[in-house]
């Protein structure tokens, strides 16, 4: 495995480990300070690490769990880097049934000064 794709899938460890316990704080920290996610479908973008830690936060609170991120390829280009994958997760309805979701995912990446890399877009279908 190439190096850039040794360092993305330990963030999509990252963020599937603070997804499952319920941590939005640890999930914020793996977006830079104006990044945007722009959830499936059609939704509204949101912009900037704090907001996107609140909106993880409501996909916890709603009951989304055992979130996974499989990385299907990741590509670098000097301060850029791309994942693109698949992102899977469940929901409980209520009749107690497990609800299994998921589709692609796409993520660009921004290399930070201390060399580690932060998503600055974040997008899924």
């Amino acid at each position: 495995m190439s190096a850039i794709k040794t360092q993305i899938a330990a963030i999509n460890a990252a963020f599937d480990q603070a997804f499952n316990a319920k941590n939005a704080e640890d999930i914020g920290k793996l977006y830079d300070v104006n990044a945007v996610v722009m959830p499936a479908p059609a939704g509204e973008p949101v912009v900037g690490a704090s907001a996107i830690q609140t909106f993880f936060s409501g996909l916890i609170s709603a009951g989304v769990i055992e979130h996974k991120l499989t990385l299907v390829d990741a590509v670098e280009d000097g301060n850029l880097a791309y994942q693109r994958g698949n992102w899977a997760g469940a929901m409980i309805n209520d009749k107690g049934e497990k609800q299994t979701f998921g589709g692609n995912v796409h993520l660009v990446y921004l290399k930070q000064a201390d060399g580690g890399w932060k998503a600055v877009t974040h997008i899924w279908n």
